[in-house]
């Protein structure tokens, strides 16, 4: 209990948490009632989450900061299992296998990995000898993370399974990767994006302007003929493969991936909720239209709206003004992990901070992108805001990880 008067306790995160909860809380209301039956009165479940989440956040500080890096591999392990039986065992929900039931209790273990990843990423990299300073000391912590993002991307949970793979760049990144190497890492990735004829925008004159770019990046680092040689192969493959791949697949398939990241070209289908998200909060203006107030979210035209698409809830009742607030929020959290990581010694605690930073900010851009049609359709949720048990509990237990650390920074 000490611990929670600590001068080094982040108040500011805390009270920003408080707020996101609440502000949570009322947006579930709203998406919850009116036209939209089929989830009435969930809101009151959330209540007992917020609660139940807030509680979670304060005993996580109270954790020894020894405790965490010991047992960060076993985590990793006990969480790896969970993952292994949901796919043999699991109970579907939304389209996916992700629910485990053990028990009254049932969650997706897939929300506690992301924690037990960078615990154990951040145990790894914090050692001397395993930073990453050249191509052959990467490969272990892209295992590390890749594992769980396999098992969870065949769930299938495409959103939640990109979550890995935004969070192991920075981290890398932060714990001595070079921009250089970094960049050649990400090359073969982007090089296939900007090839794919299914993303609006990117065509094979992308992909040249990319191949050029790369090129200059390549000559500037001096890197030996070999290098160069074996770096824009790897980016032809990944870029030729790409559309190849694609058309080789079964129209239906096609159809699929065209409509994930452009769902005006289905509006009656998957593009629906989309077109209302976009609709209802561009009729929010600057100010909204009051809580409780929204009619595409009261009249039942945003499915899902108390979950995947909170923001346009947000963005139809409090308007521009209320959603830059809410956004402003979350970026104060993101923004006081990215402090603490720089001015701590501990470089255990610098860099799992960096990775919960990045999941918050990952989740904000890609929710927010989602309601305002600038991202595909994942369902990613909106980290306390959206409704839901797990997410919630493993938002507070990595806010409850950023407040230990602010308590234990003096520890190395």
């Amino acid at each position: 209990m000490l611990k929670l008067i600590d001068r080094n306790v982040d108040y500011g995160i805390i009270f920003a948490v408080l707020v996101l909860l609440i502000a949570g809380i009322v947006m579930i209301h709203s998406a919850s009632t009116g036209q939209n039956t089929d989830v009435y009165n969930i809101w009151q479940k959330q209540v007992v989450w917020a609660v139940l989440s807030v509680a979670v956040m304060l005993a996580v500080v109270m954790i020894p900061l020894k405790v965490l890096y010991v047992f960060s591999y076993l985590m990793y392990g006990l969480f790896l299992m969970l993952l292994i039986l949901t796919e043999i065992h699991g109970s579907v929900g939304g389209g996916s296998e992700r629910w485990l039931n053990i028990g009254p209790v049932r969650f997706q273990p897939s929300e506690f990995m992301k924690i037990a990843t960078i615990l154990a990423l951040a145990r790894y990299l914090s050692i001397k000898k395993n930073r990453p300073t050249t191509y052959k000391k990467v490969i272990i912590p892209i295992i590390i993370v890749f594992i769980p993002m396999g098992l969870i991307s065949k769930q299938p949970d495409l959103g939640t399974s990109l979550v890995f793979f935004a969070i192991i760049f920075p981290m890398l990144y932060w714990a001595g990767l070079d921009t250089v190497r970094l960049f050649f890492l990400v090359a073969p990735i982007l090089s296939a994006i900007f090839s794919a004829p299914f993303i609006p925008f990117f065509n094979w004159v992308t992909w040249v302007i990319f191949m050029f770019l790369l090129l200059w990046v390549l000559y500037q680092a001096r890197y030996t003929l070999y290098s160069m040689g074996f770096n824009i192969f790897i980016n032809i493959v990944a870029g030729i493969a790409t559309p190849y791949i694609f058309g080789k697949i079964k129209p239906y398939q096609q159809k699929r991936i065209t409509t994930l990241f452009n769902p005006d070209a289905d509006p009656l289908d998957s593009g629906y909720q989309l077109i209302n998200s976009k609709i209802a909060i561009g009729s929010g203006g600057l100010f909204g239209k009051g809580i409780g107030q929204g009619k595409y979210t009261g009249l039942g035209f945003l499915p899902h709206s108390h979950t995947d698409f909170i923001f346009s809830v947000v963005g139809e009742e409090v308007g521009f003004i209320g959603a830059v607030v809410i956004l402003g929020i979350v970026f104060y959290i993101v923004y006081r992990g990215i402090m603490l990581a720089s001015s701590v010694k501990n470089p255990f605690i610098s860099i799992a901070a960096i990775g919960i930073s990045t999941v918050f900010m990952f989740h904000m851009f890609v929710n927010v992108g989602m309601a305002i049609g600038i991202m595909p359709v994942t369902g990613l949720p909106l980290l306390f805001l959206s409704y839901g048990g797990s997410s919630c509990l493993n938002s507070a237990l990595m806010v409850g990880l950023l407040l230990n650390f602010s308590v234990n920074r003096h520890e190395y």
